[in-house]
């Protein structure tokens, strides 16, 4: 069998093997086993190494596939030039592994990845950018796509400032926002006193129309476009505050290597 595949994660075995999780295709997720990989004259070094895109050719064995040849095709070095972009390269992988299945079709979110570390190695768009468009377009991709055409309740679009509701996926203009809370405050609600919020309610943020723009962009843009859009700075920091909250949310989880990225960007 002969695929290709990115490594997302490399666990040293032994002496001189790795343990390697790689995102394919068509395969979707594979554990495979490297055999002698961390040895320098090793045929199989540099295609087992950590976010190594390579064609593989896999054998297996009492139960186990290993690595019988590759050739590498890109190796995304750059990736390494900064802590800043280790990190950010580290997030998304964590997150791939996580979210990515094995034996089923991954070709989308592999796209997605190889982008990513692509422009992560150039240096070709700032990291917030990439780790946004990421978490937007991951999301979109496990399911989570957001309808941002116009308000949930009355249709409309075209507002400068609107409330985007992360949970159900949707936005809404002021004016609906603020009937529906009206509403929903006239029903009888359970108050969770341990979190200190209403059990039945939403995560829902304000957003401006231009954070709105962005993030309809990267949604719904080809594939070859998402990274293609420019965002004032004042919008930056919501976008990536929305854009993480939004992946975080339905993934119901926090990761390790996104406290660490936190910490040195």
């Amino acid at each position: 069998m002969s695929v290709k595949g990115i490594v997302l994660r490399a666990v040293n075995v032994g002496e001189s093997d790795k343990m390697l999780t790689i995102l394919t295709p068509d395969k979707g997720k594979m554990s495979v086993y490297s055999n002698g990989s961390r040895n320098l004259k090793s045929k199989n070094f540099a295609s087992s190494r950590l976010y190594s895109y390579s064609d593989f050719s896999f054998r297996e064995a009492h139960g186990k596939i290993y690595i019988s040849e590759s050739v590498p095709i890109e190796s995304f070095f750059g990736i390494g030039n900064t802590l800043e972009g280790s990190a950010l390269a580290s997030y998304i992988a964590e997150v791939s592994c996580d979210v990515s299945q094995e034996d089923q079709p991954e070709e989308e979110l592999m796209q997605l990845i190889l982008n990513s570390f692509f422009c992560i190695a150039t240096g070709k768009k700032p990291l917030w950018q990439i780790k946004s468009v990421f978490e937007l377009r991951c999301a979109s991709i496990l399911g989570f796509m957001p309808d941002l055409v116009g308000c949930a309740t009355c249709g409309r679009s075209g507002f400068e400032n609107v409330w985007l509701d992360i949970d159900n996926g949707c936005y809404y203009c002021e004016d609906c926002f603020v009937r529906n809370r009206i509403e929903s405050e006239n029903e009888s609600q359970r108050f969770d006193e341990l979190s200190g919020i209403y059990g039945n309610q939403s995560v829902v943020v304000p957003v401006s129309s231009s954070v709105l723009e962005a993030i309809r962009f990267v949604i719904y843009s080809k594939p070859e476009r998402i990274m293609s859009f420019v965002l004032k700075d004042e919008a930056v920091n919501d976008f990536c505050s929305t854009s993480e909250k939004y992946l975080l949310n339905h993934l119901e989880r926090n990761f390790s290597s996104l406290e660490f990225y936190h910490s040195v960007i």
